[in-house]
């Protein structure tokens, strides 16, 4: 038996061409298009990207000389790693173990961010990528020193229900809940948060890439 999401059930064309062809329709990836030449399928995009040699410190200082405008680095888990993006020129990066998807054992990036934030957040900007889910995720994300978060999920699922509409009320959602957690702790402004804001369990903090 085949069920339908709601959310493609209010999309009756999506539905028809699905019934008419019998296949799901073949998605592309137009962002990813080479001059002059048609966009590769989501799947054949996904392809490439898995068969695709990850990219070396070498290859990251190349684009930081190619590229003189901000530049954040994506998927930063350790000390060392984050001290090398440094040395490499980046204007940020992105505490992130990819929603897990690359090694489900990696340590939620939440856990490494008050390590990396200590050991460079004077010299790039840090943000946290993922696990933000309501308002008081983004408060105990900037207490623990990321400059800001950023969401994926979650703005998907509101474009999914209602299109811009639905992004715009998630995001509503999360500033409601920053603005409820901050009062919670009697303060007026999120520039105020520092980490003995947050209660953290002994051995919560994950400082990866250190010698001690």
């Amino acid at each position: 038996m085949i069920r339908f999401s709601p959310q493609v059930l209010a999309r009756p064309r999506w539905l028809w061409e699905f019934g008419r062809s019998g296949r799901i329709p073949d998605l592309t990836a137009p962002n990813l298009a080479p001059p002059g030449g048609a966009a590769p399928t989501f799947f054949g995009a996904y392809y490439e990207w898995m068969t695709t040699p990850p990219p070396t410190w070498e290859d990251v200082e190349w684009m930081r000389k190619t590229w003189d405008g901000p530049f954040m680095l994506k998927g930063i888990c350790r000390v060392d790693d984050a001290k090398r993006a440094v040395d490499a020129g980046v204007s940020a990066i992105s505490v992130s173990n990819h929603g897990g998807n690359n090694l489900d054992g990696t340590p939620a990036a939440i856990r490494t961010l008050n390590p990396i934030a200590d050991a460079v957040g004077d010299q790039v900007d840090v943000v946290l990528d993922g696990g933000i889910r309501r308002g008081s995720d983004v408060v105990k994300a900037l207490a623990l020193g990321a400059r800001a978060v950023l969401i994926g999920r979650a703005s998907l699922w509101g474009l999914a229900a209602n299109g811009q509409t639905g992004v715009e009320n998630v995001l509503d959602v999360l500033r409601s809940g920053i603005d409820s957690a901050l009062r919670g702790l009697g303060l007026s402004s999120v520039h105020e948060l520092a980490p003995d804001h947050v209660i953290v369990p002994a051995g919560f903090h994950r400082a990866l890439g250190t010698t001690s």
